[in-house]
């Protein structure tokens, strides 16, 4: 999938979505702005595709970070939403972020060890979410490719992301995008898959 930068640090998929499918005519990535989007926004989004992919969100532990996305995110690392014309209520349909890898304890998610991925070369996705009612239309998709893009730009050699095997949807997308699965982890209820990928 191509896409096009706008002059403005933002890039609008030039193909392969078709959001007009869901009655919105474009998804626009760009930058979470602290003075404008509402950390709320985020932990509904969040918790509403969570539990479409038959996650608890009550199980999910550490969500912090999404009342703090300047300080967790923005210095060193990256954190954008997906605004979609005509979405209600806050124009918010998707999400997701990154950090350096070396930033986080153990470099990156605690428990795995193993993948080739080089802490200091790597950065760790998190929060990848799509609106239940807009997933099925490439969304998550452009969302991965911007971000694995501004990874890139900023001399980052490797992503690597964990994720609950249960949610199939996101398993899927992860290894058509070309991600390799490097580790499983039992955690409570859920087993964790552990995936990485060159860029």
């Amino acid at each position: 999938m191509d896409a096009e930068d706008d002059g403005h640090g933002k890039r609008e998929a030039a193909d392969g979505i078709d959001a007009g499918d869901t009655g919105v005519d474009s998804v626009r990535f760009r930058r979470f702005d602290p003075s404008h989007d509402d950390p709320a926004d985020l932990h509904a989004l969040h918790e509403r595709a969570l539990r479409d992919a038959g996650t608890d969100a009550d199980d999910v532990p550490g969500t912090e970070d999404l009342d703090a996305i300047p300080a967790t995110y923005l210095d060193g690392g990256e954190f954008l939403v997906g605004e979609a014309d005509g979405a209600a209520p806050s124009g918010i349909v998707a999400m997701g972020g990154f950090r350096p890898a070396s930033d986080l304890s153990a470099g990156g998610h605690e428990g795995f060890a193993g993948g080739e991925a080089d802490p200091a070369a790597a950065v760790e996705l998190f929060r990848i979410a799509v609106a239940p009612e807009m997933q099925g239309h490439g969304i998550g998709a452009a969302m991965l490719e911007e971000l694995e893009h501004r990874a890139a730009g900023a001399g980052f050699e490797w992503v690597v992301l964990t994720t609950a095997a249960r949610q199939r949807a996101g398993v899927e997308l992860y290894r058509s995008r070309g991600y390799e699965e490097v580790g499983r982890l039992q955690e409570g209820a859920y087993e964790l898959v552990r995936f990485e990928k060159r860029l």
